[in-house]
């Protein structure tokens, strides 16, 4: 009998700390090889691509299966013993959801020391998420958005500073978010570069979660030049996707061996001493889904939730 959650069901289900608390969990299960996963794949159609994704958490026994193309964006759910599907569930919310908690994650183990600001450009819907993550994740005073359009970033600060308690300023240039943020995070479909890093502090985490795919990139090449320090949250993942980190390996900027997997940084920390000058790039990956996913499918059957059945599929 599989269950149907709809996306107005995922929201009740799951709030941002207990994504990062799950996620966080996630991370931590892959760094003791307890998970499997299968890279993004695309196939085009027509005029949409389908993209499919998946991964296995041994504890749980199933498996997941992440495919979206259009506004269609589901996750499936299947016993790794049997193969029947526990669950079909709309990702609509918990894709974005699982995204920003992410960051918060990365934010919470490669973060400078006490940070006060976080800059964000590209004030968009994903960038909710990622605010509200790692001000979960540290104690954030003040918020700096850059936007090139100027109502839409005063929107973002009218409805977020109703989630965040923090001081919040809006700025015109890229130049000046980089100049006061301790963490800055990326947050475009820019298929060309829109940082480049030339203003950073002297320690710093940018987080780059917009380029997953290979034609993509939010960060220059010199930005990722001026890193020490440089993670992902899955490197097969990566090196088919994220097109910020493609284009500097190809111009041996950096290099995939030393890119570190977010999941070894859960296990073990940050190498001292800390690195100053920190990359975080977010491509999305499967593991996050099941991580929420479950963690809705075990809450709704607990609450009794009313979800539709389907026999047979």
């Amino acid at each position: 009998m599989a269950l149907i959650i709809s996306e107005p069901q995922t929201k009740k289900l799951i709030d941002m700390p207990m994504a990062l608390k799950v996620v966080e969990e996630m991370f931590r299960d892959r760094g003791a090889g307890k998970v499997r996963s299968v890279p993004r794949r695309r196939l085009k159609g027509s005029e949409k691509q389908l993209n499919m994704m998946a991964a296995w958490q041994a504890g749980w026994d199933l498996i997941c299966l992440r495919a979206y193309a259009g506004a269609s964006n589901t996750i499936t759910l299947y016993d790794g013993r049997s193969g029947r599907i526990q669950a079909i569930i709309n990702m609509g919310y918990l894709s974005s959801l699982r995204t920003g908690a992410a960051t918060g994650v990365a934010a919470k183990y490669l973060a400078p020391s006490n940070p006060k600001t976080l800059g964000v450009i590209g004030p968009g819907w994903q960038a909710t998420f990622q605010v509200e993550a790692v001000a979960n994740t540290c104690a954030i005073q003040q918020v700096v958005v850059f936007g090139r359009t100027p109502n839409k970033r005063k929107d973002f600060m009218k409805e977020m500073s109703k989630v965040v308690k923090a001081e919040w300023k809006e700025v015109g240039s890229v130049d000046e978010v980089e100049a006061v943020s301790d963490i800055l995070v990326v947050s475009t479909d820019s298929s060309t570069p829109v940082a480049d890093g030339t203003s950073l502090k002297d320690e710093v985490l940018v987080a780059s979660i917009g380029a997953n795919a290979a034609v993509k990139q939010e960060v220059s090449d010199g930005l990722i030049r001026r890193m020490d320090f440089i993670v992902t949250d899955d490197l097969p993942t990566a090196k088919g996707d994220s097109g910020d980190l493609i284009a500097a390996c190809q111009s041996r900027i950096t290099r995939w061996e030393d890119i570190v997997p977010l999941e070894k940084i859960v296990a073990d920390g940050v190498p001292p001493p800390r690195p100053k000058r920190i990359l975080f790039q977010s491509n999305g990956i499967a593991d996050e889904d099941l991580a929420v996913g479950r963690y809705v499918l075990e809450q709704a059957k607990k609450k009794n939730v009313k979800m539709k059945r389907i026999a047979e599929i």
